[in-house]
């Protein structure tokens, strides 16, 4: 099965955080998954990590090519119906950079009405959350811990909260190694 991962950038406070996708890379490779990360080819304003001001325009494609492995490849550029599976990193990019965005919009639908599985992590419940409602999950995620995940078998959403509930990349990683551990499992059995 191929995994499609989705990058917003490269960097917490305007993309993807970096620690949670090289954490999914991690796993990943771990069980020997195919997987392609992808990202939009549009520019929107960065975030100066040092001192947490508005920077000048970024291209997301661009940025997170930085964190794509040689791998990256524009999400417009993608055939969906090759891919089993959506794995989610947060970071505040996904809401600010792909709230308003036709084509993740679209992505998402298809994984959502195909009931192919979504695998988020922190902020990506958050993000989920704009296309699925602010339901999802809500009772499972208020006492989960960074080592764990959650999972609605209805809507076929894995959840872990990385480093929403931890600052440790050794805890966040068990959290999404027990994800992903789930997830490829689940698609062993079908």
């Amino acid at each position: 099965m191929k995994y499609l991962v989705l990058l917003a950038g490269c960097g917490l406070g305007d993309g993807s955080c970096i620690e949670e996708v090289i954490l999914t890379y991690t796993a990943l490779d771990q069980h020997g998954c195919d997987y392609t990360p992808v990202a939009e080819g549009v520019s929107v304003p960065s975030i100066d990590h040092l001192t947490e001001q508005t920077a000048e325009k970024r291209n997301i494609l661009i940025e997170a090519a930085r964190i794509g492995r040689g791998r990256i490849r524009e999400i417009r550029e993608i055939d969906l119906e090759e891919y089993g599976a959506l794995i989610i990193p947060g970071g505040l990019g996904l809401l600010n950079n792909y709230r308003n965005s036709e084509r993740v919009k679209a992505c998402m639908t298809h994984f959502v009405s195909s009931r192919k599985p979504i695998a988020a992590m922190c902020a990506g419940i958050d993000f989920l959350r704009l296309f699925l409602g602010n339901d999802l999950l809500a009772d499972e995620t208020k006492d989960l811990t960074a080592e764990s995940y959650c999972f609605d078998a209805g809507k076929n959403i894995y959840y872990t909260p990385a480093f929403r509930k931890t600052a440790g990349c050794h805890t966040a990683q068990m959290g999404i190694n027990a994800m992903i551990d789930a997830l490829c499992q689940a698609q062993t059995v079908r």
